[in-house]
């Protein structure tokens, strides 16, 4: 299914299209049938106002025949096949409009003599007819007279017509308004939706949080129940799986000191070597798996980034690789970092302490706003690493620690902890000619 169907406000426009159009075409069709009906009504009224002016002008002559002493205002009756016709049937002789002409009128034996009726028949020249009839007595001791009246029915599908053309450009117009009152109505009752999914971003960047039933309509409050329960449920667990790590590593690092206390008891000198590599291999591991677990790398926190790399230098600077090494600090003193006092230290300890290890003569940190958030460098101007090993520093699963000594350990959990605070690391080459770690937020603490 693509992804534009699978859009629920999508769904509910083509919806709210779709049935509005299905209403609006079912009132075209009975507004239509509805307007063919009254005009049949009005129709059928003027046709007996007409009869009943013929009623009124007509009298029998002394042979007993229909005579019209009154002509009808209406001239259509002096027009041929004009649509309008009246015919007068007696048993001495019939009396038809001008109209008429040599049109055959549709014979009627009989109809009701207190009112009209009204019946649709062919017509002379027409192919249905409106007609309506009564019989009269002009002569309480006369003969019946049969009266009919009748109209051309195309004069009334004719208005029904032009009457559902205009109403259906009139139902489009109106189709239209609902549809983008439909549009306005979908995308403001979602409005509640578009918090709650950022809500769910702050949820993401921050495990502790949890969203508050209270700030969102009560339809959604299931959904956020389960969510914080989710919310709950994973907090838990990645608990658990830090809980286990420590305990672990701890388990792991009193029997490997030993191990390697015991190491100097072999005679033989490759071997002692071999296994002293071993040995720290998994010590470094196991050191690194600790790191990771006392530091909670799902905790959130600020702290001023002077302060730490200020002591961070006076230690480094005193250990043998780092005495010979010149620093330049280019930090604001109101320069904040998103990470707590802890994993700043950890991080910016570990990135230190590579790069003294590496450098020739100079390392320089530097911390500056640009645009799109805060990035902070660590510099050095030894021998940097080549594409392949930045791409294996940062690939998933590889530590650079494996091939290069301990670099690789600095980088691990100093990534970890960066990716942890919403950030991102990268390994580029120094303008000092060696290796440049960046780390980049794209939000800046306030």
């Amino acid at each position: 299914m693509s992804k534009r169907s699978n859009s629920l406000k999508v769904r509910l426009f083509a919806l709210a299209a779709l049935w509005n159009g299905l209403a609006l075409g079912f009132s075209w069709v009975a507004l239509s049938l509805l307007f063919e009906r009254h005009t049949e009504r009005q129709v059928r009224a003027e046709l007996i106002r007409q009869g009943e002016a013929l009623v009124a002008g007509m009298s029998m002559d002394a042979a007993g025949k229909p005579v019209l002493s009154q002509a009808l205002y209406d001239p259509r009756f002096t027009r041929p096949a004009s649509g309008l016709y009246w015919y007068v049937s007696s048993e001495k002789g019939n009396l038809r409009s001008r109209s008429l002409w040599d049109g055959a009128w549709p014979s009627l034996t009989q109809a009701p003599s207190q009112t009209w009726e009204s019946l649709t028949t062919k017509g002379p020249f027409e192919p249905a007819m409106l007609r309506v009839a009564r019989t009269i007595r002009p002569d309480a001791k006369g003969p019946e007279l049969l009266i009919e009246v009748g109209q051309d029915h195309a004069v009334i599908t004719q208005a029904r017509q032009d009457f559902a053309q205009e109403l259906a450009l009139f139902l489009l117009l109106l189709w239209s308004v609902l549809t983008l009152a439909s549009v306005v109505q979908v995308t403001q009752g979602l409005q509640p939706l578009a918090a709650l999914r950022a809500r769910l971003t702050g949820l993401k960047a921050d495990s502790r949080a949890r969203l508050e039933s209270g700030e969102h309509p009560q339809e959604v409050g299931p959904l956020i129940q389960a969510i914080n329960a989710l919310a709950d449920a994973r907090s838990d667990d990645m608990a658990r799986a830090r809980d286990r790590a420590r305990d672990l590593a701890h388990a792991l690092k009193t029997p490997l000191t030993a191990l390697k206390m015991q190491v100097g008891d072999l005679g033989d000198a490759k071997s002692q070597t071999a296994l002293q590599e071993s040995l720290s291999v998994l010590n470094i591991a196991v050191q690194a798996e600790l790191a990771r677990a006392q530091l909670a790398p799902d905790a959130r926190g600020t702290c001023l980034l002077g302060p730490v790399i200020e002591r961070l230098v006076r230690v480094v600077g005193r250990t043998p690789a780092g005495a010979s090494k010149r620093f330049e600090i280019e930090v604001g003193e109101d320069c904040l970092v998103p990470l707590t006092e802890e994993s700043a230290f950890e991080v910016l300890g570990a990135l230190l302490d590579n790069a003294t290890r590496h450098a020739s003569h100079l390392i320089r940190v530097r911390a500056r706003v640009v645009v799109g958030g805060l990035m902070v460098s660590v510099e050095d101007d030894g021998p940097g690493l080549s594409q392949d090993q930045s791409r294996l520093a940062l690939e998933r699963g590889v530590r650079l620690d494996e091939a290069i000594g301990t670099q690789g350990l600095g980088l691990a959990i100093t990534r970890d902890l960066i990716v942890a605070s919403g950030g991102n690391l990268t390994l580029e080459t120094s303008e000092l000619g060696g290796l440049a770690v960046r780390l980049g937020w794209t939000q800046v603490p306030a």
